[in-house]
């Protein structure tokens, strides 16, 4: 088992700490000023003989530049450009690993039909590149929605989260999309039935099939793309 990283919160430590702190903000008499305490009571901190207020610890990191949790502690990085530039690095690292696909305030119907209420992001969720790449998955093609009724059970339940690829659009027999018919957003399964049209089929038995006949110049009938990934709450 890995010993716990010690902290050093011990007066000797913090003192230097103190001392390093005034350093860089110019002295210890001017440091002094600039945390609005005199050279006497800088000079107790430094000995130890006083108790680091939080308010004059916060005075102190302001002033001199230092991270506050560095100067209580001896933990983290030095200086607060430091702690930035850390932060940076970290957030970039999560950046690289993980890609955050777009998600709508929008219910897609699995049941008779729901409209689009917005076209708003209101969340983002995190799903690894590697696992894209994998399933051949374009981030900029990928959207996150809503699933609302039963018509798709037991594959999408009411309230699932499902993830689009917006790019693939062109109906495959026994793929899920997500299709605009009427003015109301629904995921179905789709058959190709020659001169006719294309058959949109729910998993659920309960709900008969409906043929649908797709039409480039009829604007409320498009295909929007296909499910790649349904999120299920258990």
């Amino acid at each position: 088992m890995n010993e716990p990283e010690k902290v050093d919160i011990s007066l000797d430590g913090i003192s230097t700490r103190i001392e390093l702190a005034a350093g860089m903000a110019g002295g210890k008499k001017e440091f002094a000023k600039k945390i609005g305490i005199s050279e006497s009571q800088l000079y107790r901190y430094l000995s130890g003989d006083r108790d680091l207020k939080a308010a004059v610890a916060l005075r102190m990191a302001k002033e001199s530049g230092v991270n506050l949790m560095w100067l209580l502690t001896g933990e983290g990085p030095k200086t607060v450009s430091e702690a930035h530039q850390a932060a940076k690095i970290d957030e970039e690292s999560i950046h690289d690993e993980y890609a955050f696909i777009p998600g709508y305030n929008i219910q897609v119907s699995a049941g008779h039909g729901a409209l689009a209420e917005s076209e708003t992001i209101s969340r983002k969720l995190a799903f690894r590149r590697k696992w894209l790449k994998f399933k051949g998955l374009h981030e900029k093609n990928l959207v996150v929605v809503f699933a609302k009724g039963d018509s798709m059970e037991p594959t999408i339940s009411d309230n699932d989260t499902i993830m689009v690829d917006t790019s693939n659009n062109s109906p495959q027999d026994g793929r899920m999309y997500v299709i605009r018919v009427d003015g109301h957003l629904v995921v179905k399964r789709t058959s190709l039935v020659p001169g006719q049209g294309v058959l949109l089929i729910s998993d659920n038995k309960d709900y008969p099939p409906n043929l649908v006949k797709f039409d480039t110049s009829n604007p409320d009938l498009e295909v929007i793309g296909r499910v790649v990934w349904v999120g299920k709450d258990f």
